[in-house]
């Protein structure tokens, strides 16, 4: 593969990851490129709008032209407007926000979200990354991994989010065990404090390709509503799994 134009994916993807809060030193240090090699790269990326310098703090974040081309493919044919559809109804129906997201390595990318019309709600955007041993999702889409593959994830180890993080391997992998058998992951408090998740992996051809997940404010959880929330789920899973199969980006 091209070392330059890979240089260049791994600095959008990292920046995409930590949007507005990484300056050129930190994204040297996580994408172990010299600044001197760097400055150059991302003086080119500003000057043609993939990215976006805030001048005052020194931080980057992705620009209007990223936003464009974006945009562009969410109004393909290949888009993700069928799976956006059904989970406009699930949020309607929980009254919580709904997500539909997809492995990056060893983070959760969100590519779909529908936002809950309540006041008090969990946080998240499209494109955001997080761990995935930390969310819901991830470990739904960890699923189909033994636990070799989802230690090579994690190189060094998993590092705690809040105080509920899971940080040990057994344990995670034990969760994951337990979602085959019952195909439904959870979170409790792990990667955001104050909010829970239930979510359920998407499978393409026999293989874990993606997960659609609600989430709830602690407050809001009820034995009845998580009942109630993965009936909807197991019930909306088989057309969630045709949409995904006719899609290129899954």
């Amino acid at each position: 593969m091209h070392t330059p134009t890979l240089r260049v994916i791994k600095i959008l993807n990292l920046i995409a990851s930590n949007n507005d809060t990484m300056t050129l030193s930190d994204i040297s240090k996580h994408s172990d490129i010299p600044k001197g090699t760097l400055h150059p790269i991302l003086k080119t990326l500003v000057e043609s709008g993939f990215l976006y310098l805030d001048t005052q703090k020194g931080t980057y974040r992705i620009g209007l032209r990223l936003f464009v081309n974006g945009n562009s493919f969410i109004q393909s044919k290949d888009s993700l407007m069928g799976i956006e559809s059904i989970l406009k109804e699930l949020t309607l129906k929980t009254g919580e926000t709904s997500h539909f997201a997809k492995l990056d390595g060893g983070n959760v990318l969100y590519l779909v979200k529908v936002e809950s019309s309540q006041p008090v709600r969990m946080y998240s955007a499209i494109g955001r990354q997080l761990p995935a041993y930390g969310t819901g999702l991830g470990k739904a889409l960890m699923s189909g991994m033994t636990k070799e593959q989802i230690m090579r994830l994690y190189p060094d180890g998993l590092n705690p989010m809040t105080e509920n993080t899971i940080t040990d391997f057994d344990l995670l992998y034990s969760q994951i065990e337990t979602i085959r058998e019952t195909g439904f992951a959870y979170e409790c408090e792990e990667s955001n404090s104050g909010v829970r998740c239930i979510a359920v992996p998407v499978k393409k051809e026999g293989n874990v390709v993606a997960a659609v997940s609600i989430g709830i404010p602690i407050f809001r959880y009820t034995e009845e509503k998580r009942i109630m929330i993965q009936n909807l789920l197991r019930s909306s899973l088989l057309d969630i799994e045709k949409i995904t199969s006719y899609l290129d980006c899954i």
